[in-house]
């Protein structure tokens, strides 16, 4: 529902604007200016409805809108008017796709190039209209080089992107008169635009208007083309050729637009209830000034949210909605507390040994009773050794288990033992290494004398 209030808000803004131009610059001759009013006007009617001035509210306390959720009762007279929006504008976009294939299979015919442009000849025909980089003409049309010009025209200036931008725009506003007549206003202003800019390519105005009368009643092309023969523009179009030009002082009267637009954004604050005011431009100081309700979408309700001074009557509420408290129970008819827990045993309780620190411990003499751990004495130096002793005896290895021969059943019966295979040779011990016994340096003897030298022969 939030989407349709929007809608028909940016539509009572798109047609103020377009009252506005009506009644102050549809008679200028500043074309160029017309054009961008037109276009500028229908993105400001719907960029107002998002746009809000919080400063402008009355100061009022901030309340909490009840959050339950309405049960779900049957269709509303709403969903009927969404459901034929929908339906009206999925018929508005079906009739501007058959107008697009419609020209479109007009590209399949012979084409030719010139630059940027792409010249479409149409055999035994006198039409004449242009779309987007497409000129279409007839092949039995008079005057062939002035049209050109004039389409040409349309196709530098990107007119087409205006009328698709119509196109789709209608699609949405299609149950607006206004935007019908907009776009005719519109097209109106691009033959304007290019009238001017051929004629000066004459000798002067009025040839160009003669040559207008007398191909009036040529054939024309989709709507949603440039049409070159349009006999419902032929007298507006002379007529606005032949008229002086606007001064320059006119222009100022272009500035209307901005307290227009200062005028319906200020309205669509104050007298409109909507959560979809996104874009605050001037919020409240402070909370007190800002009259907002918290709304179970989490949006931005005003607080003359019932515009017609009609209450909405409350949803009825539903079981969960209800908190349901615990009946009040007399003190007197309560039962009697349950006896107290015996005590517990002392048995049950487990005592620890107390904490004894090591600096309180006494001290307690040596027992001469218990055995002295005795340590090897020291080895003296410089003293003789006495030798190592001997090794004890290794033990006698175990006698291996021997087993019984295996026995093989020979040919005639007979039973063959075979002989078990030698036993290995037994490794032999090697000789324990010793070393001599430590020799005190200080008393060996001493050590003989050299020997005398030889004499030399």
């Amino acid at each position: 529902m939030n989407w349709l209030y929007y809608l028909a808000e940016a539509n009572l803004y798109l047609c103020v604007f377009y009252v506005a131009y009506c009644i102050f610059l549809v008679r200028e001759t500043h074309y160029q200016l017309n054009r961008a009013y037109l276009l500028l006007s229908c993105v400001a009617a719907f960029v107002l409805p998002v746009l809000q001035i919080s400063a402008l509210r009355p100061a009022i306390e901030p309340t909490i809108a009840d959050t339950h959720v309405a049960a779900p009762t049957e269709p509303t007279f709403y969903y009927y008017l969404w459901i034929a929006y929908v339906v009206g504008a999925v018929v508005v976009v079906l009739f501007l796709a058959l107008k697009l294939y419609s020209v479109i299979k007009l590209t399949r015919t012979d084409v030719v190039t010139y630059g940027k442009y792409k010249m479409v000849y149409l055999k035994d025909t006198d039409v004449a209209f242009s779309f987007f980089n497409y000129l279409f003409i007839g092949t039995r049309a008079e005057c062939a080089n002035t049209i050109i010009t004039h389409e040409l025209v349309h196709i530098r200036q990107r007119h087409s992107a205006d009328i698709m931008f119509l196109e789709l725009l209608k699609a949405i506003c299609w149950f607006n008169p206004c935007i019908y007549l907009l776009q005719n206003s519109l097209k109106t202003v691009h033959e304007y635009i290019a009238d001017e800019q051929t004629a000066a390519t004459e000798a002067d105005a009025l040839t160009y208007s003669s040559f207008l009368v007398n191909n009036a009643y040529g054939a024309g092309g989709s709507s949603i083309t440039h049409s070159f023969f349009n006999y419902n523009l032929l007298k507006k179009r002379i007529v606005m050729l032949n008229q002086q030009r606007s001064g320059k002082l006119t222009r100022l009267k272009y500035l209307v637009a901005l307290p227009a637009f200062a005028g319906m954004l200020c309205a669509s604050t104050l007298g409109f209830s909507k959560n979809y005011g996104w874009i605050d431009l001037s919020p409240a100081q402070n909370n007190a000034n800002s009259k907002a309700a918290i709304t179970p979408n989490n949006g931005i309700r005003t607080a003359n949210a019932d515009t017609a001074g009609k209450q909405k009557s409350p949803a009825p509420k539903r079981k969960y909605d209800v908190v349901k408290f615990p009946p009040k129970v007399d003190a007197n008819k309560l039962p009697p507390p349950p006896p107290p827990e015996p005590p517990k045993a002392k048995t049950d309780i487990v005592k620890f040994p107390p904490k004894v620190s090591n600096k309180k411990l006494p001290h307690t003499p040596p027992n001469p009773n218990m055995d002295q751990v005795k340590f090897p004495p020291p080895t003296v130096k410089d003293k003789k050794l006495p030798p190592p002793p001997p090794e004890p005896p290794k033990p006698k290895k175990t006698d291996m288990v021997k087993f019984p021969p295996k026995v093989v059943v020979g040919k005639n019966g007979e039973l063959i033992r075979i002989p078990p295979p030698p036993e290995p040779p037994k490794p032999k011990k090697t000789d324990m290494v010793k070393f001599p016994p430590k020799v005190n340096a200080k008393k060996l003897p001493p050590p003989p004398p050299p020997e005398p030298p030889k004499p030399k022969n």
